[in-house]
C-alpha cells in the first residue's frame, strides 16, 4: 500500500494568501511534493505583510526585496528564491493578475561553485563507524537506541546510497523481508523504487526491529515516537567526523552527510571494472538502483571514480572516456 504523501500545509498571511494557496494546489496537483517551496512562500507572505502590499498584485519592488541578497546568502540560495518568487508570478499573469516576472538579470552574478565530493577511504569508514561501534556508556535506554539508530542509518546511506532523507523516512513496513528488499517511497523526483540489501545489511536490520518492542510504525523514531528528522543525522556527523579524526573543511566544502551516497556509487564502479564487468549494462543498473531521473547523473561517477581510483583511470578513460563528463554534479 503506497504511502500517503506527507503535505506540509503552511499558515500564509497577506492579500497574496490565497492566490499562494492556489498556485501550491495547482503545482501539486501535478504530482509535485512542492514542501520546501511552500515554506519559503509563506516567508514571502509575510514579507508582503510587512510592507503592507495592499492590493493583490506584485509590484517590483517587493520582488527585488524577495530576491536580494541577505548576509550569509550562497548562491544556491539567492537563486531558489528567484527561482520561486518567478513561478509564483507566471502563475498569477496566467490568472490575469498583475505581476511583475523577475529576469535572470535581477540577481547578482551567481558563480555556483562546485562542491568537490569527499569520498570515504576504506580507513575512514573503519574510523568513522569504529567511533559509533565504541560507545558503550549511556545513562538512558534511550541513548542505547539512538547510538544503534546513527550506526543504521549512516550503514543504509553508505551500503544501499540512500539519501538521508530517504533512510530517516523509512517505515518498518517498508521493509520486504521476503525479497531482501526495501521500498523506498516518494523520494527525489516523486518515484518510488526498490532497494536490495546485501545479507550483512538485512541481518542488522533484523536485530535491530527485534528489539524495538514497540508498536511504532517509523523504522528511526525518537524518545518521544516520533519520526527522527534528518537534521539529528546532520548534526551528529559533524560530531561523530571530528572524533574519528576526519578534518572537515568547513560549511559547503565537506565532507557532507551525503558523501555516503557518494562513496557507495564509487566504490561500485570501482569494483565493477577491477572485476572486468562492462559499465555499458552495469550503468542503467546503478542508475535505476540510485533513483535517478536518467543515466546523465550515474555517469559524473565516472570522473569521481577515475579520480580516486588513478590505477584504474587510463582503462577507465580508453573504455569509457565518452562518457566521463567534466563537471560533477551533486546527486
Amino acid at each position: 500500500m503506497a504511502k500517503e504523501r506527507a503535505y506540509r500545509n503552511c499558515q500564509y498571511v497577506g492579500v497574496l494568501s490565497n492566490i499562494i494557496n492556489d498556485y501550491i494546489a495547482e503545482k501539486r496537483a501535478t504530482g509535485l511534493l512542492f514542501n520546501t517551496e511552500a515554506s519559503k512562500l509563506c516567508e514571502f507572505s509575510r514579507l508582503t505583510a510587512e510592507q503592507n502590499l495592499s492590493n493583490t498584485s506584485l509590484p517590483e519592488d517587493i520582488v527585488a526585496s524577495w530576491i536580494a541578497r541577505r548576509p550569509n546568502d550562497s548562491d544556491k540560495t539567492v537563486y531558489c528564491r528567484y527561482s520561486i518568487i518567478k513561478g509564483l508570478a507566471e502563475y498569477m499573469c496566467r490568472m490575469g493578475y498583475s505581476a511583475y516576472i523577475p529576469l535572470p538579470g535581477d540577481i547578482p552574478k551567481l558563480t555556483f561553485n562546485t562542491y568537490v565530493p569527499h569520498i570515504f577511504t576504506a580507513d575512514e569508514l573503519r574510523r568513522f563507524f569504529g567511533v559509533l561501534d565504541s560507545e558503550v556508556e549511556y545513562k538512558r535506554a534511550y541513548d542505547i537506541r539512538f547510538r544503534k539508530m546513527l550506526r543504521l542509518i549512516f550503514s543504509l546511506m553508505y551500503c544501499c546510497g540512500l539519501r538521508v532523507s530517504e533512510t530517516v523516512n523509512l517505515k518498518i513496513e517498508d521493509i520486504l523481508w521476503k525479497d531482501s528488499t526495501l521500498i523506498i517511497r516518494g523520494s527525489k523526483f516523486n518515484k518510488t523504487r526498490y532497494t536490495p540489501m546485501s545479507e550483512e545489511m538485512e541481518s542488522a536490520l533484523k536485530t535491530y526491529v527485534a528489539e524495538l518492542n514497540t508498536d511504532n510504525e517509523w523504522l528511526f523514531y525518537n524518545q518521544y515516537g516520533k519520526p527522527l528528522k534528518a537534521q539529528v543525522a546532520y548534526v551528529q556527523f559533524r560530531k561523530l567526523l571530528e572524533k574519528a579524526g576526519i578534518p572537515h573543511r568547513g560549511r559547503g566544502l565537506g565532507p557532507r552527510v551525503h558523501d555516503f551516497r557518494h562513496t557507495f556509487a564509487v566504490h561500485c564502479l570501482q569494483k565493477w571494472i577491477q572485476n572486468g564487468v562492462s559499465l555499458s549494462s552495469a550503468l542503467p543498473r546503478l542508475t535505476a538502483y540510485l533513483g535517478h531521473k536518467d543515466m546523465s547523473s550515474t555517469e559524473q561517477y565516472l570522473r569521481m571514480t577515475a579520480e580516486v581510483y588513478p590505477e584504474i583511470s587510463e582503462t577507465l578513460s580508453k573504455a569509457y572516456g565518452h562518457l566521463i563528463p567534466k563537471m560533477e554534479a551533486s546527486v
